[in-house]
């Protein structure tokens, strides 16, 4: 692994690619979570900045559609290879692989970018009571120990934290109790420190903020049921629409649901908004759920 001045609170850093050749790109620098494995969203965002660093300009991301194959190691370097699938009047796609040592693939990944054009237009309203302001809402380190305690059962999900990310939970006591979870989770994100200008870092840093909690909604409807069992989760696909260009160093808005999990497999769709309300982007993720104990 390269080791290049960088700074965990900036997601710019935590993307960084080096190009090796037409197509090729290596990471410079790992990002892991707590299960030893680089976290879902790094990868995510690196895929998405390396099939837009191989994309015509004037084009604008639209889609991702992403697979998660084999965890990564993030004291490895991740090699992506990035092919042209379509390069038309309006849209080019680009398909991304990425390996590591001993061709272990970890990801597979397809990005389509457009030329924006004349349409008509409609979009669902966000979900944030008016005036809601992220900042004053509490942060993890200022939640409740007595809430976030059990939430360590499902994956470990109370005791991590990233410095590339600021995260707010509005209502904490009543999203994150026991008694009233209920398969939908709200919450604000964005980037912890400023970023470039360009929509193409933006598009891949929101990426990376889009694998935080995007999940939980699957999971914490079934603490009250577990007793003290605990979950093992882990990211099996993720998509992501951008319906409009935005700022990932923003607060955004994300309100998710889960329609159904079973057989070990749980799908979260979240609707996301800026802070002035506008339906930006659209995510799903399915991730694999299994007791492990």
């Amino acid at each position: 692994m390269q080791h290049s001045p960088w700074d965990e609170h900036h997601i710019d850093h935590l993307l960084a690619l080096d190009r090796l050749g037409p197509g090729r790109w290596r990471t410079r620098h790992g990002d892991a979570n707590l299960n030893g494995r680089s976290y879902g969203g790094q990868l995510l965002g690196q895929a998405m900045m390396a099939a837009l660093l191989e994309v015509p300009d004037g084009r604008t991301p639209t889609m991702m559609q992403f697979l998660f194959m084999q965890g990564a190691i993030p004291e490895q370097t991740l090699d992506l290879q990035v092919t042209p699938l379509q390069d038309g009047k309006r849209f080019s796609s680009r398909h991304v692989r990425a390996a590591q040592e001993g061709g272990r693939t970890v990801l597979d990944a397809q990005v389509t970018c457009a030329v924006p054009i004349d349409s008509p237009s409609h979009a669902e309203p966000g979900t944030s009571p008016e005036g809601e302001r992220p900042e004053e809402l509490p942060g993890l380190d200022d939640i409740d120990p007595l809430l976030l305690g059990p939430l360590a059962r499902l994956g470990g999900y109370s005791t991590d934290r990233k410095p590339s990310i600021e995260f707010r939970i509005p209502d904490p006591h009543q999203q994150l109790s026991r008694a009233t979870m209920n398969g939908r989770f709200r919450f604000w994100i964005r980037a912890a420190q400023p970023l470039p200008a360009g929509p193409g870092i933006h598009a891949a840093a929101f990426a990376y903020l889009s694998d935080w909690w995007a999940n939980f909604c699957i999971l914490g409807l079934h603490l009250r049921h577990m007793g003290e069992r605990r979950l093992y989760i882990s990211s099996l696909n993720h998509a992501i629409w951008f319906h409009q260009s935005f700022r990932a160093d923003q607060w955004l808005h994300l309100d998710s649901m889960s329609p159904y999990s079973g057989s070990g497999r749980g799908l979260a769709i979240c609707a996301v908004h800026d802070g002035q309300g506008r339906h930006v982007a659209s995510v799903t993720q399915e991730c694999l759920m299994g007791y492990a104990d």
